[in-house]
Order: structure tokens, then sequence, then C-alpha cells
């Protein structure tokens, strides 16, 4: 599993070339993809070159407002995209979405559309996004989470009482918990709202109340990807993420061979774990079509291609995200065997499909334990911004608290350093001229 990782500078280089060639222009035999970092397996993009006599030309970006701002500008003739859900809702409504073809009889991947998804993924799409069905599939999903330490037995424990208010409210820990959150402003209200209950995409809450809240987590750090790091080498307890966050961190934990330092081996030996609260939020990415295809029946081919079970499984293995797809989460427990992780010279920390799915429910279903689960609505920059000025103000006015009680400290210590000078220079003149007698 993650075999992406190795061929990372490959896709640097590739990448350069894909923006020379979509500049360019395509043919009837090239697929233009829109894609993240590190998010297909290259082995599959192969074989589907050859197996269509197709040349496929990738293009990555870090953003799905990236992926619209491309799709939007219409220079380049992707043929499909791979954005994030509540992109996919925005690019509907924008007229920017070509519909899947679902009822090619010769797709039959496509024609399961209805049934082949997760139960609890179904559900949320038919909620909320019934009518971006047939223009979006889904790729890979997971949930908002948290990683946390399993050093100290309190924090798991606290963790699985109290699901996101464990993150906001210290008081419930009796030692100094270190915690973290992720620098993207609307994933701090967000996490504050459903740590109360309320839902994450409300906007008529009171500003004050959700400054004061954050303020009063009163973070550690305020980061991004590091946050994952920083738990799995016990520099913090607890953090905020994604669920696939946490997958890349079991990875590249095992990877190091942090586990080496204690007394299991492989899963067994690693200090952190993975908790999705009862009250969360989903996400997905979906391969779409946008209305800049020039190639509409290579799209709808590619798209058919990726989700065909052993297809679709392999780039699971691969990325190491959870698959959105119920014949590949079957084929992880038929093949509980196959090696998650390999260490040759020492088979004790190899660790299996199985290992990985018994010990990390959330792997094939992200929202098993939770009963309460929105999807992050699209949110215009007015929200957004109101969202950065709520945690900015936050943070400063626990900066101000921070320093004035520095300033008390400071204060406190020159008075003690003072009295302790006066008290010294008092002694010494005594020792020096005696006790003063006084006539009488």
């Amino acid at each position: 599993m993650k075999k992406i990782s190795i061929i990372g500078s490959i896709i640097i280089l590739f990448t350069i070339f894909a923006c020379i060639a979509l500049s360019s222009g395509g043919n009837a035999n090239t697929l233009y993809l829109l894609n993240w970092g590190e998010y297909i397996n290259q082995e599959l993009i192969t074989k589907f070159e050859q197996e269509y006599n197709a040349i496929v030309i990738e293009e990555t970006v870090t953003s799905s407002e990236t992926m619209y701002q491309k799709i939007m500008a219409g220079t380049t003739s992707y043929d499909v995209a791979i954005p994030g859900d509540y992109m996919v809702t925005k690019l509907y409504k924008e007229g920017l979405l070509k519909e899947i073809d679902v009822n090619n009889q010769e797709l039959k991947n496509l024609n399961n559309y209805k049934t082949m998804f997760n139960d609890d993924l179904t559900k949320l799409r038919e909620a909320s996004m019934k009518e971006t069905i047939t223009y979006s599939m889904p790729y890979f999903w997971g949930a908002y989470s948290m990683i946390y330490s399993t050093k100290n037995s309190e924090v798991e424990e606290i963790v699985k009482q109290n699901d996101f208010k464990a993150l906001f409210d210290k008081s419930l820990y009796d030692f100094d918990v270190k915690t973290g959150m992720y620098s993207t402003a609307r994933w701090a209200v967000a996490s504050y709202l459903m740590s109360n209950n309320f839902n994450p995409n409300e906007e008529s809450f009171n500003d004050n109340d959700v400054v004061s809240g954050i303020k009063g987590a009163s973070f550690d750090v305020w980061g991004d990807d590091q946050l994952k790091r920083k738990v799995a080498t016990g520099d913090l307890d607890l953090v905020f993420t994604q669920l696939g966050d946490f997958f890349d961190a079991l990875y590249l934990a095992l990877d190091e061979g942090l586990d080496k330092n204690n007394s299991g081996d492989g899963l067994e030996g690693l200090d952190f774990n993975v908790y999705v609260p009862k009250t969360t939020a989903a996400f997905f990415d979906s391969m779409v079509i946008p209305t800049t295809t020039k190639n509409e029946e290579l799209a709808n081919l590619f798209i058919n291609f990726m989700l065909d079970p052993q297809n679709a499984f392999e780039n699971a293995l691969a990325v190491g995200y959870s698959p959105t797809l119920k014949s590949v989460a079957n084929l992880y427990i038929e093949n509980k065997d196959e090696l998650y992780y390999e260490d040759s010279e020492n088979p004790s920390r190899n660790v299996t499909l199985g290992n990985l799915t018994a010990k990390y429910p959330f792997y094939l279903n992200p929202l098993y334990n939770s009963s309460n689960v929105y999807l992050f609505e699209p949110k215009d920059s007015n929200y957004m911004t109101k969202c950065e000025t709520i945690v900015n103000q936050a943070k400063s006015a626990l900066e101000s608290n921070n320093n004035l009680g520095l300033v008390c400290c400071i204060a406190f210590g020159s008075v003690v350093i003072v009295g302790a000078t006066s008290y010294i220079t008092y002694r010494i003149v005594k020792k020096k001229h005696g006790s003063r007698k006084i006539s009488k």
C-alpha cells in the first residue's frame, strides 16, 4: 500500500509536461484529468491507456477551489475532474457539469450507480445532493475526526465520552493536555458547532459565543498536515483532522518504524488512534465530467473503468483512503491476508488488510459509529470571511490573555526579586554593623 509515494518525483515532472500539453489542446484519444496530487494509482492509468489506446494527461491541484477556477476559466479541455462534495454541488448549480452516461448498457459499472456505493454514503447523497447523483460518482470518502495519543488512557476515554467537546474543554482532563486545530477557519468553527451538537452549516450563531468557545479551547498548535505527525510522535495528545490524514500518518509511522520503540509490533506498537464522533460531517470526492470536455465518450469510459471493483480495489490499496464501493469493502475482507504494510527484514511488523480493518473499522465505513451526520454546504465569501474573523479574534484574545499573564508573572517576579534583594541587603548591613543599641 502507499506505492504512490514512491513515484512522487515522477508525478512532478509529469505535471510539468501536462501543463505544456494541456495548453496545446487534445485529440480523440487523449483524456485530460484534473486531480489532487498522489490521488490515483498510476498503474491503473497505464492500464487504461493500453486498454483504450488512449493517453491520459493529469494535472494536479491542491484544492477544490482551484479546480473550480480552472474549470470556470474554460481554457483547458478537462474531461474528468475529482472535486470535493460541496464543489460538485456548486459546479452542478452553475451548469458546469455534464450528466454521466449511467444508462449506457455497455458501461456496466455505471449502470449500478444507485446501489453500488456504501449505504451510509448513498443516504447522505440522496438527502443532500440528490440532484447531482447522475452527475458525479464518489471516488474516496471519509469523515471529520480526531487523532489522539494512546500514551495516556484518560485521553481515549474522554474523547469517546465527549466527542468533539474533548477538543474544546480542557477542564475535562486531569493533566495538561496538548491539543491542535487546523488553521482552516471553517473547520475550527464547524467543529466547535458540532461539539455543541449544532449543524456545522449554521450561520445564525452568536459570533461572540463561538469566539469565546474557540478561545477557551486554547489550542497549543494551529497548523495543517504537521498536526497528525505531532500526535504520532507524542508532541500532541489530540487534534482535529480528516480521516484520510490518519491513515496517511499510520502508514508513515510504520514506514519510519515508530512502533519499534514499544513492546508491540506493527499496529500494536503505535501510540495513536483515531475516533469519528457520533455527531460529525462526512466528505467525499467524486469523479465528474466538466462542460469543458471535448472527449465525453472517453470520459465516461474512464469513470466506468475506475469503478470496476478490481480496479477500485487496486486504487484504494495504492492511495490508502476509504473506498466508496461496497464491492471493494468486500474485497478487503476476502483478501484479508494480503499485506497492507510489509517489513521483509522483520515479518513480525507486517500488517495485513485484515489487521487494518479489524483495528480500524472506520476505514471501511467512516460512519459506522455516527448517528448525526452532515455534509458541509457551499458557502459564499462573506461566510468564509466571518469564520476567519472569528478565529483571528479568538487567537488575539488568547494571545492578549497570555501576554497579560506574562506581564503579571514578570511583575510578581520583580517584586519577589526586589524584596529578596532588600532583605539580603538588610542582613548584610546588620551583620557588618551589628544590632543598634538604644540608649535608655
